[in-house]
């Protein structure tokens, strides 16, 4: 018995020596965000550095230090569950830039659709690259004016806002701000950067804005699909450089929804032309495989567009989600382009 209690004491010493002599893994800066109740953050003093984890989805953050200001999980309707994030960028006791990430929470209905400023011609800059009912992304520039309506206002930045009064942080009354919303049929994310301009809205500070949202398009699509790695980030606004690797790639996004219907065509070709060499292989005739061939290809092609066509009398469309709130009014600002 004695012996018996001495082995034991002896593996348990061996075990957490072990465990003291073992290198403790560094803490990557990212976060998964859990649902929770709306309340003043538990975590305001974290801090990030080129990449955040938002509900298995990464985003890249520009230069500098960001700290957790606001995260917020609410219903946008019975089907949708959106989870949003809000981080700062101090300079001093002044809120220099912002970003705000609103996704949907895991195994929640992601059908969100594009945003509607992506179609507005008033903005800086907007553009679609592609949209289906599951698939999207686009992207848009905007002056933003600061509010604090709780109708409007996404829940997280008002956590932010309320965070920062007691922290005697000081806000911006204006932003400018870079949007995208990317969807898929599993996932949707809408993140915006929000920066303060001392310079206001003149022409060059709006070509940076604009250049910097072209620029980091590819970034936040990479980092919604889980490419990005914290020494990702994304480079001050205002030093931004359209590098090759920033900028939108063949073949990246939408540019294979872009084709889609060119390879509709290609494939009906290659199809006809299958059909035609079995028949000429089983009836030993050209003309007689080639008839058959087109009649073939017709047939199937009507066939397809009827059934499409019932489908799509019989089928409810997608609830979509719309709009989400933001941090003010998105508008073109004393300056339009």
């Amino acid at each position: 018995m004695r012996n018996w209690r001495a082995s034991l004491g002896f593996i348990a010493l061996v075990t957490v020596g072990a465990a003291l002599l073992l290198p403790v893994p560094s803490r990557l800066p990212v976060l998964r965000i859990a649902a929770q109740a709306q309340g003043a953050p538990k975590h305001a003093s974290e801090q990030y550095r080129g990449m955040i984890n938002v509900e298995d989805k990464h985003v890249p953050l520009p230069q500098g230090d960001w700290q957790l200001a606001g995260r917020a999980a609410n219903a946008a309707d019975a089907g949708h569950r959106v989870v949003s994030v809000a981080l700062v960028r101090l300079h001093g006791a002044d809120v220099d830039a912002a970003v705000l990430i609103q996704t949907n929470a895991r195994d929640t209905a992601a059908s969100w659709g594009n945003a509607t400023a992506c179609d507005r011609t008033d903005l800086y800059f907007a553009r679609i690259r592609y949209a289906s009912d599951h698939d999207g992304s686009c992207a848009y520039a905007a002056y933003v004016e600061a509010s604090v309506n709780r109708q409007t206002t996404d829940p997280a930045w008002q956590q932010a806002l309320l965070h920062g009064a007691g922290s005697d942080r000081r806000f911006p009354t204006h932003w400018l701000e870079a949007a995208y919303r990317i969807t898929d049929p599993r996932d949707a994310i809408q993140v915006r950067y929000l920066f303060h301009s001392a310079s206001g809205t003149d022409p060059a500070t709006v070509r940076a804005l604009v250049a910097w949202t072209e620029a980091s398009w590819q970034q936040v699509g990479s980092g919604f699909r889980n490419r990005h790695g914290v020494e990702d980030g994304l480079p001050d606004w205002r030093q931004s450089v359209a590098t090759p690797q920033m900028l939108p790639q063949v073949g990246e996004n939408g540019d294979h929804v872009e084709h889609i219907g060119a390879k509709m065509i290609t494939y009906r070709i290659f199809g006809t032309m299958t059909d035609m060499s079995v028949n000429y292989l089983w009836l030993g005739s050209l003309p007689s495989a080639g008839g058959l061939a087109i009649v073939s290809a017709v047939a199937s092609s009507a066939l397809y567009f009827v059934h499409e066509l019932a489908w799509s009398r019989f089928e409810s469309p997608p609830v979509l989600v719309g709009d989400l709130p933001g941090v003010g009014v998105e508008g073109p600002g004393p300056l339009a382009p």
